[in-house]
C-alpha cells in the first residue's frame, strides 16, 4: 500500500489504487469487488466503487472540516457518483456491494438503515403510502 500525500489521493482513488496518506487519517480497502476509501477509521465510508457494476457511491453526509477537506480531495474523476448518506453507504460495503444492498432493501424492512428520526419519518411515509394505495381502489370501485 503506499504512502501518498493529499494531492495524490484523487489519482489513486480513480485508479482503485490502495493507499494510505501519511498519518493515516485517509485509507483504503479492497473489500472483494469494493474498492473504499475511508476518512478517519471504518465508520466513514467516503467513496466506493463497485467493480461488479461498475459505478461510484459516494457520502453525501459531512463530519468535520477536516473530512470535508478529505472528500474534496479525494473524490475520484468519474463521471457519476451515486451520493448516499453514511448508513446507506456503510450497508452497502457491510453488504457486499450494490447487488446485495439493492437485494437486501427489496426483501427486508428498509427503515431500518435510517436514524431514529429518519425512520419515524419513512415509517409515517410508508402508512400513508399503504393507506393512500389502498384507499384508491374502494373509490374507483364506488
Amino acid at each position: 500500500m503506499d504512502t501518498i500525500t493529499l494531492n495524490q489521493m484523487q489519482e489513486h482513488a480513480t485508479t482503485h489504487t490502495p493507499f494510505k496518506n501519511s498519518n493515516k487519517s485517509v485509507f483504503t480497502k479492497d473489500l472483494h469487488d469494493l474498492y473504499v476509501v475511508y476518512s478517519y477509521g471504518e465508520h466513514f465510508p467516503m467513496y466506493v466503487y463497485d467493480k461488479f457494476v461498475r459505478m461510484w457511491f459516494g457520502n453525501s453526509d459531512k463530519y468535520s472540516p477536516t473530512t470535508s477537506r478529505h472528500q474534496t480531495m479525494a473524490r475520484p474523476d468519474a463521471d457519476e457518483i451515486h451520493m448516499l448518506s453514511t448508513e446507506e453507504l456503510s450497508a452497502l460495503v457491510r453488504l457486499g456491494g450494490y447487488r446485495e444492498f439493492c437485494a437486501d432493501r427489496c426483501v427486508t424492512d428498509m427503515v431500518r438503515y435510517y436514524s431514529d428520526d429518519r425512520r419515524q419519518k419513512v415509517q409515517s411515509e410508508l402508512i400513508f403510502t399503504r393507506v393512500g394505495n389502498s384507499v384508491h381502489p374502494q373509490q374507483r370501485r364506488a
